[in-house]
């Protein structure tokens, strides 16, 4: 558990609304903490609920002296409460019942602090029924509860909890955040850099690309999108690459969009001459001479394709079908 802003890296800027906020006795029942995975949105979550519940907080800041700070770090604050997906799903979701689990838990008076806070974390998975019970409960909070709600995607949140929520957007961190980051994690400053060029922000990201399967993710999209320039995407081609993703998890085949989505970005970005930084670094003469050979114009719809297909991936689909079908997409994109 993180009860402390200063250890917390980047973010600056949404660090000190929080603490001011904090500071001042400000702090709205219902807040939504969004942005994408990988960049310390929980951690910011953890130390915003310790400020609320601490004792002595001094300038928006825990303590991190007084009983509820020591209870924080001790993992057993009666007045912490945390909602998570149900990992033993299919898909990890958040179901009703651990809404009204919750629900029970906060209907008694604080213990420990003044308030009470619960953390949802991704609460995007939250299923239809589970939505609609918390939205009865953050309609009128009550002033001893507070409630963080933390999530990749705001759109798959019900419009109505949104409108009850002030919004805390979190950016991508930089790529010296996060190279810094993975060089306290152990690794060598040379390996950080490469790995944070193709991060897009995200301190996850980089991580599962520190394995050989995400840099085998990395490969195969290069490779993809060599056979796209080179011409050989043909109908074989089609039903090999829904055979090589027959199966795949979700999160690994939208990797793999991520990684081709960097790649056309970065052929945008040469084909435009424009002096932004490039994510592919440590490739840049590999992709420079793919540069050209697809207009402009199929560069921008083949990008826009891809993120169409990756934004499926949230619902409940066949991988082997949809890769084919957008191999397919991308085929007679070129072919026109």
């Amino acid at each position: 558990m993180n009860i402390f802003w200063n250890s917390i890296t980047g973010h600056q800027r949404n660090i000190e609304r929080l603490k001011i906020l904090c500071r001042e006795d400000r702090v709205p029942h219902s807040m939504l903490f969004c942005g994408i995975d990988g960049v310390g949105k929980r951690l910011v979550a953890e130390a915003m609920a310790a400020a609320i519940l601490c004792h002595n907080h001094v300038d928006g800041t825990a303590c991190g002296r007084c009983p509820s700070c020591q209870a924080l770090l001790a993992g057993t604050h009666p007045d912490f409460f945390q909602v998570v997906p149900d990992e033993n799903a299919s898909s990890p979701i958040i179901k009703i019942e651990a809404i009204r689990q919750m629900q029970d838990k906060i209907a008694r008076l604080p213990i420990l602090s003044r308030q009470r806070v619960v953390i949802i974390d991704d609460s995007q998975t939250m299923n239809e029924a589970a939505s609609n019970c918390l939205l009865k409960t953050i309609e009128e909070p009550g002033e001893q509860i507070y409630f963080i709600l933390v999530t990749n995607s705001v759109m798959a949140l019900l419009d109505t909890i949104i409108s009850r929520c002030m919004r805390e957007e979190f950016a991508g961190l930089s790529s010296e955040d996060i190279a810094s980051l993975l060089v306290q994690k152990g690794l060598s400053a040379e390996r950080a850099n490469y790995l944070a060029s193709f991060a897009d922000g995200s301190v996850r990201q980089a991580i599962l690309l520190n394995d050989e399967e995400g840099m085998s993710l990395q490969q195969s999209a290069m490779r993809f999108f060599s056979a796209c320039v080179d011409k050989r995407l043909d109908m074989e081609m089609v039903w090999q690459e829904g055979k090589n993703f027959d199966g795949i998890d979700k999160s690994q085949l939208s990797q793999w969009f991520s990684f081709l989505i960097m790649i056309l970005r970065d052929e945008l970005v040469l084909y435009s001459g424009s002096p932004v930084k490039l994510y592919n670094q440590q490739d840049i003469a590999k992709i420079s001479k793919f540069t050209g050979r697809i207009s402009q114009s199929k560069l921008t719809a083949f990008l826009k394709l891809a993120r169409e297909y990756q934004g499926r991936l949230r619902y409940r689909v066949a991988s082997r079908l949809m890769m084919e079908s957008f191999v397919i997409k991308v085929k007679d994109l070129l072919e026109e």
